[in-house]
């Protein structure tokens, strides 16, 4: 799972806002762009290497090394 890059894509998210939120399709587009962007500007940053739906549907971040060791040392 480590080399996920992105897998969720504008489409994805979408149409999954739609289903959960009950948002129509120019709405849930339109949020699901800003999660993208808020997502890109996060991995431009360092703290994530990308984001993904994992197996129960829920929409994931994949943390960069550099997060996790700040979170490790938080403990």
């Amino acid at each position: 799972m480590s080399d996920i890059v992105e897998s969720a894509t504008v489409e994805d998210i979408a149409l999954y806002l739609q289903r959960e939120e009950g948002l129509d399709a120019q709405l849930a587009r339109q949020q699901a762009r800003q999660v993208i962007d808020s997502f890109i500007d996060m991995r431009s940053k360092g703290l994530i290497k990308g984001w993904y739906f994992d197996e129960q549907n829920h929409l994931e971040l994949l943390p960069s090394d550099a997060a996790m060791k700040i979170i490790a040392n938080q403990k």
